[in-house]
């Protein structure tokens, strides 16, 4: 064979070598290529299955918790405890659980339908009506039996008309002594002012009534009440939990007969002597008949008692309901809220800026047509909110009424806003927080415009000091206390008036010459209620005119400033 036709044959046989190499290696490529796939394949299908499993695992894990934790027995203890230790107000009143959902965003575990849009068998409300007044308070209307409900308030006498109301805390029979709620606005949650229908209901049969001494208590009041008596047993620490009254779930209540006659009982409201204790033996049988049967038909309609306290009653679901911040306001229609308006408040508004921190002001407003008759008005100032401490009180001022430039001898009294700092009286402190002098015979305050004592408390003997001052002592009753008005006393001028005082007047058809002057009762209630870490003001006007306050000769006027008391 020749070189030639072996190197063809050589190079035919290579490339068919060639050839075969190249379609064996592409069909073993493929045969791998689906191998690997179905292993890719499979290995998903298995990451999948397992997937599923594990969810359904998972599952059936969380339902059958979800089981247990439905079936607790210690579920509910523990939400009552975490309710029971809070020490929050809850503005909305909605009740939260231990796990800070809103019970009424919760879903219900039996039915699965969410509290909200459930409507309630009890009443007939249908939650997801509910509305927002103009500053978010919760506020729902029940047609079906015409409550106004109010961040979970009701008015107890829309439940039950029968129950009687007589509000201690809205008048000055307390034992603060003075008016500390803005109105008689009687109002409960709902389910524990329907317990108290109950009660009252099962009252009627036997011949009784209930009447309510207090309610719902705002929080402010709680404070005013433990500042007063800083004891747990009789009023409850704000700071430490506060009262069931602030959550709308305590009344304080009493029996009464079928016409209203309240019926002897082991004491008084708010004695804090010990004879309100229901641990008290010395009652009449009289009282302690009345009072068990008061307690039983409470208990039996689901409240609880107090030790301390005969009067005082808990709903037995008070831990499930927050302390609320609600204002009484709210539950007035126009024509009560009309009634209710507070006579020159809107001034004391107005006059922020003059009157500045102070919180306690008495104003003295001289009447239109009787230039020496006027009217008394106590105001105090808690949080923002202006609220009278005492009933409107009737006033004498100067013979000849009330003057924007008073002069000595002129008989009229100034008009103008004046601090009070001081007090004097013939007899021991009668229980003032002011400055106070007591003053024996030859103590005088001197209106000798000659004098450089001019407008001064001075003590003799006078030694030609002075021509002519009032001696104190010898006055009388009308000194027996009095209240210095601070007119024109800081570097006093000569000759525009001297000695104007709150003092007690001879009678409602007395006069002045030119202090202002009330009953010897009302000025003890204004002199015990005054105290000077308030700023207290008298501000004193014409009562067509109050716009005449800002007219007055400032040269005269005592700069309102408080002063230190040593």
């Amino acid at each position: 064979m020749s070189v030639n036709r072996k190197y063809w044959f050589t190079t035919v046989l290579l490339s068919l070598f060639i050839i075969i190499s190249g379609c064996a290696k592409t069909h073993i490529a493929k045969e791998k290529e689906q191998k690997t796939g179905s292993i890719v394949v499979e290995s998903n299908n298995t990451n999948s299955s397992y997937t599923e499993e594990k969810d359904n695992a998972n599952g059936s894990y969380n339902e059958d918790t979800s089981n247990i934790n439905n079936h607790s027995p210690n579920k509910s203890t523990q939400e009552d405890e975490t309710l029971s230790s809070t020490n929050e107000i809850d503005k909305t009143g909605q009740l939260y659980e231990d796990d800070g959902i809103a019970q009424s965003d919760k879903t219900n575990e039996a039915d699965g339908e969410a509290e909200s849009d459930k409507t309630s068998e009890e009443d007939g409300i249908d939650k997801s009506d509910e509305t927002k007044d103009t500053d978010g308070a919760d506020v729902t209307s029940n047609n079906q039996s015409h409550l106004l409900v109010i961040n979970g308030l009701v008015r107890v006498q829309d439940v039950d008309p029968n129950i009687l109301v007589e509000l201690r805390y809205a008048t000055e029979d307390n034992f603060t002594g003075k008016i500390v709620y803005p109105n008689e606005v009687c109002v409960l949650r709902e389910s524990t002012a329907k317990k108290l229908a109950n009660a009252n209901k099962d009252l009627m049969e036997m011949g009784y009534k209930l009447k309510v001494w207090d309610a719902y208590r705002p929080v402010y009041v709680q404070r005013i009440f433990y500042e007063i008596v800083p004891d747990s047993r009789f009023v409850a620490n704000p700071d430490k939990g506060g009262s069931k009254h602030n959550r709308g779930t305590a009344v304080d209540v009493t029996l009464v007969d079928m016409e209203g006659n309240e019926l002897e009982m082991p004491s008084g409201f708010d004695d804090f002597t010990g004879k309100g204790s229901r641990s008290n033996k010395d009652i009449s049988e009289n009282a302690k008949r009345n009072v068990e049967i008061l307690t039983n038909v409470m208990i039996k309609n689901g409240f609880t008692t107090i030790s301390t306290e005969w009067w005082h009653y808990n709903d037995s679901d008070s831990d499930k309901y927050n302390i609320i911040d609600v204002d009484l306001d709210k539950f007035l229609d126009d024509d009560e809220l009309a009634i209710q308006t507070l006579p020159y408040v809107d001034t004391l508004v107005s006059m922020a800026d003059t009157i500045g921190n102070s919180r306690q002001v008495i104003l003295v407003a001289g009447d239109n047509h009787q230039q020496n008759k006027a009217k008394l008005y106590a105001y105090e100032k808690y949080d923002d909110t202006w609220q009278k401490a005492f009933e409107p009180m009737d006033a004498v001022v100067g013979l000849n009424g009330l003057t924007n430039n008073k002069v000595e001898g002129d008989k009229k009294s100034p008009v103008g806003v004046f601090s009070i700092y001081r007090c004097f009286g013939r007899y021991e402190n009668p229980g003032t927080k002011l400055s106070y002098t007591q003053f024996n015979e030859d103590e005088y305050w001197v209106d000798d415009m000659k004098s450089e004592f001019y407008n001064t408390y001075q003590k003799g003997p006078v030694e030609q000091r002075w021509d002519s001052a009032e001696d104190l002592y010898a006055i009388g009753d009308p000194y027996k206390y009095f209240i210095v008005i601070e007119y024109n006393t800081e570097n006093p001028i000569v000759g525009k008036g001297s000695a104007i005082f709150l003092h007690i007047w001879k009678g409602e058809d007395s006069h002045t010459a030119g202090c202002t002057a009330i009953s010897e009762e009302n000025l003890m209630k204004i002199i015990k209620w005054l105290d000077p870490s308030s700023q207290p003001l008298i501000i004193q006007f014409h009562a067509d005119d109050v716009h005449s306050i800002h007219q007055v000769d400032n040269h005269a006027v005592h700069n309102h400033k408080v002063k230190s008391i040593t």
